[in-house]
């Protein structure tokens, strides 16, 4: 499938909340459920959620898995596009390490 027509899964990098210090925003916690990958474009390692896992497990070449950076940067080579939720957010949170 053409790359454009991907369905683009945009997971936090593990260094979510060094990006985010001083923003205000709550600090991201992945679940126990949340397994680390890799972002197809720069590399980065991020984690990936028990849904984003399901879905590009049952359609790998059908979905893009990007960290959110470069998700937005092929956002906009794309000329904008819609942001949907695979929900998720109430699994255990992992334990400072």
């Amino acid at each position: 499938m053409e790359r454009e027509k991907r369905v683009m899964l945009a997971c936090p990098p593990t260094n979510m909340n060094e990006l985010l210090a001083g923003t205000g925003v709550p600090p991201f916690v992945p679940s126990v459920d949340h397994s680390l990958t890799s972002c197809a474009d720069c590399g980065a390692d991020m984690w990936i959620g028990p849904n984003q896992r399901l879905v590009a497990a049952r359609a790998p070449k059908a979905t893009l898995l990007l960290c959110m950076a470069c998700a937005l940067i092929e956002q906009a080579k794309r000329g904008g596009g819609t942001v949907g939720h695979l929900g998720g957010g109430h699994g255990r949170p992992r334990l400072p390490g």
